[in-house]
């Protein structure tokens, strides 16, 4: 009974999303560009960004932080925070011209925050600390301005590589789609923690604690199924992709799949970076850096199985983060080391892209977010 129930809202799943990404998109939105350059001047990129046509175009930057590395979005759009090795910051987003107007700053409480999102109620900051290996919670003030940490948690472990495994490294904290609960790909650990977040911020363990991964294998991100019933776990160390059965209250529940996402016959060095799936729940992308490529997986949204179809450029040189843009339709892709972001246009029929540009950006980018136009 439960294998139809999947089976049909799956179906019905991806009727409705396939008939909204078959409306071809119109809407002009902002993005930006976190920027992780060694002369530390350009901060976070903005560009604007056309879905109609599929145009990414410079519009200005914020170069009162030195660097940028991860940035979130609130679900209003209306504020946009970042983590930089000097601080947490936020600024207001003015939706009309894209610009960034500085509210305040706040000193980390842990070492190298790597990345940061908003709990599901909007009132908590989560920032992900790799050096530390550790997780923080910061209560927002009123005026959406960053306040003091009120909760954190510290990793305690290690795993079989000794180069980059001797301790825990929090690489992501991650709230689920919906409901309390908070996960964390630990590399170190190889193991992805969950925690729930209460009224006050504050983490707790969640009644599934962990799922642990192959030793080795060093989950770096993560990213849901839209039907909410399966995550799946990026590996950097190994190029895998490992897919969990989930439960919103309890936490991960069971493995599923392990897919490689390498060529069997490419041997050299390699880091898989960043995890994406199209609106639809149909494809699974996931960058490699090393190899200069996007994987494309087939996602069974009825089992949670993955169907690797293949490889394919990233379009430059270390692709660290991507994203899907609003409309599902295209791909953007951020080279770090070859300075640029390369748009890809999908093909809902195969899975693969086809690049539509390759355009020159701030220096090292890394992280993209989208903001709706006004």
């Amino acid at each position: 009974m439960r294998h139809t129930y999947l089976l049909l809202s799956a179906l019905l799943f991806c009727t409705l999303s396939c008939q909204q990404l078959s409306e071809k998109g119109d809407s002009k939105y902002w993005v930006y560009v976190s920027s992780w350059g060694e002369e530390e001047k350009e901060g976070i990129g903005i560009y604007q960004w056309n879905a109609a046509d599929g145009s990414l175009n410079s519009v200005s930057k914020v170069s009162d932080i030195k660097r940028s590395s991860y940035l979130t979005v609130d679900e209003d759009s209306k504020m946009l925070y970042t983590v930089n090795q000097d601080g947490l910051h936020s600024f207001e987003i003015d939706q009309a011209n894209g610009s960034l107007k500085k509210l305040n700053s706040v000193p980390l409480t842990g070492r190298g925050g790597c990345y940061i999102s908003l709990s599901n109620d909007q009132r908590f900051l989560l920032v992900a600390y790799y050096s530390t290996g550790s997780v923080s919670s910061y209560k927002l003030n009123n005026d959406r301005s960053i306040g003091k940490e009120v909760s954190r948690k510290q990793h305690q472990g290690s795993s079989v590589n000794q180069e980059r495994q001797e301790s825990a490294h929090a690489h992501m904290i991650l709230p689920a789609p919906k409901g309390p609960l908070i996960f964390v790909p630990d590399l170190g650990m190889d193991q992805v923690m969950a925690y729930k977040i209460v009224d006050d911020g504050v983490f707790s363990k969640a009644p599934i604690a962990s799922a642990t991964l192959t030793p080795g294998y060093g989950p770096r991100h993560m990213a849901f199924h839209p039907n909410n019933q399966f995550a799946f776990v990026l590996a950097e160390l190994t190029g895998h992709v490992v897919s969990f059965g989930m439960d919103l209250e309890r936490g991960l529940t069971h493995l599923i799949d392990t897919v490689s996402i390498l060529p069997e016959e490419f041997t050299d060095f390699n880091k898989s970076a960043d995890i994406r799936i199209t609106p639809n729940g149909q494809y699974l992308y996931a960058s490699n850096r090393g190899h200069n490529s996007l994987a494309v997986c087939e996602v069974d949204a009825t089992s949670g199985q993955l169907k690797f179809l293949g490889t394919k450029s990233c379009g430059g040189d270390w692709p660290r983060a991507f994203a899907i843009d609003p409309t599902g339709r295209y791909i953007l892709v951020a080279n770090k080391r070859s300075n640029t972001i390369s748009v890809f246009e999908i093909d809902y029929d195969t899975g693969f892209f086809t690049e539509i540009s390759t355009i020159p950006t701030v220096a090292a980018p890394q992280c993209i977010r989208f903001v709706k136009q006004l």
